[in-house]
């Protein structure tokens, strides 16, 4: 018995992949969740370098609440100078029983790889 032998082909009543979703729009107020919207700014960081970018929501407990990361290149040819910024906005759904006050947002920001050249 071969590797592929149990392998099934995808087919619409096989594959959660393939179905269709009809959603009716939802009232994020009435359900209780509130969006949150961040913006972010990294300034001085170098060309052609991956960077590795992480976006935590913390309560007034210092428990993660949400948290989003993402990877992103700045390239040379939409910025001037020797460095340039990463510019983002990030949308959290929070609980409706959270205190926007009382939150702390907090950015990191790494290089990956920072000794090799990407080039």
């Amino acid at each position: 018995m071969g590797k592929d032998d149990n392998c099934v082909k995808c087919n619409k009543c096989s594959c959660d992949l393939c179905s269709v979703i009809n959603a009716d729009p939802v009232d994020i107020e009435k359900n209780g969740l509130r969006l949150l919207t961040v913006r972010i700014k990294v300034r001085n960081v170098c060309f052609d370098k991956k960077v590795a970018v992480a976006v935590i929501i913390y309560d007034n407990c210092h428990r993660i609440l949400a948290f989003r990361g993402f990877i992103t290149i700045v390239c040379k040819d939409n910025e001037c100078g020797e460095c340039g910024t990463i510019e983002r906005k990030l949308v959290f759904v929070l609980p409706d029983d959270i205190d926007l006050e009382e939150l702390d947002v907090r950015v990191a920001a790494n290089y990956i790889y920072p000794c090799e050249d990407n080039k």
